[in-house]
């Protein structure tokens, strides 16, 4: 039964990492969905230096923002050029970098047919054991292990050039749960049983979307929208756990 629900989360990530494959110089800001941003300096009188793929520009924001933190958000450009920036929500730590994230897709770290719990702690093991990992390398698998502590599935991934984070959980009632975040969708939530899905997203232009492709996932699936979904592992909850 677990299988068919690997599979799914499988399309579902592959929909967010194939989105945006045209060159990232070059930025419609009416686009049809969120973009990652990244703040480079706080200027004044509420305006930011911003990055957005290669390319820099200023503008203003009603939101305070943080130097070296990245973003989703949502742009227009009105008359006369003015860029308006809204719905910011800050990405999760661990969405941040791209060097603490790992070459593969999901279907070529998941084997659906047999994937288990204790065999992926193994092979998080080995991999820690190698001499020859790099320091990114082994800092990303060390978290993996950390949040697999709380039966977590944790993997950041680079499929062509784009950044995808899975996160899911399996429950004693046989679903799953899982969050996905992506550069160009944002952060998805939601709860899979064998038959049906539930799936939370925190922009309208991501859920219009995902409603089009969802006869993809070959399954019934509902949608809903909220302002703001957490990852079921960050790096926040190693704080709380030393404060506790």
């Amino acid at each position: 039964m677990f299988a068919p629900m690997i599979s799914t989360l499988q399309k579902l990530a592959g929909i967010g990492s194939d989105i945006g494959h045209t060159s990232s110089s070059s930025i419609n800001f009416n686009a049809n969905l969120p973009v990652s941003i990244e703040v480079i300096k706080h200027m004044e009188a509420g305006r930011y230096r911003l990055k957005i793929g290669r390319k820099e520009l200023t503008t203003k924001s009603s939101k305070n923002l943080s130097e070296g933190q990245k973003y989703w958000a949502n742009f227009s450009e009105g008359r006369g050029g003015i860029l308006t920036i809204s719905n910011l929500y800050r990405q999760p730590t661990l969405f941040e970098d791209e060097a603490y994230f790992l070459p593969f897709s999901l279907d070529q770290f998941i084997d659906e047919e047999s994937f288990s719990y204790s065999d992926f702690r193994d092979f998080l093991l080995k991999q820690l054991g190698d001499e020859q990992l790099s320091k990114e390398s082994f800092k990303t698998y060390a978290y993996m292990l950390l949040a697999l502590s709380k039966a977590t599935i944790h993997l950041p991934l680079l499929h062509q050039g784009k950044k995808v984070m899975v996160q899911f959980q399996k429950r004693t009632d046989t679903s799953l749960h899982f969050y996905i975040a992506s550069e160009h969708l944002g952060p998805l939530l939601g709860m899979m049983s064998a038959s049906e899905l539930q799936i939370t997203v925190m922009y309208e232009k991501s859920l219009y979307y995902l409603q089009k492709e969802s006869p993809k996932l070959g399954m019934i699936t509902h949608f809903t929208l909220t302002k703001e979904l957490k990852p079921l592992f960050d790096l926040s909850d190693l704080v709380l756990d030393v404060k506790g």
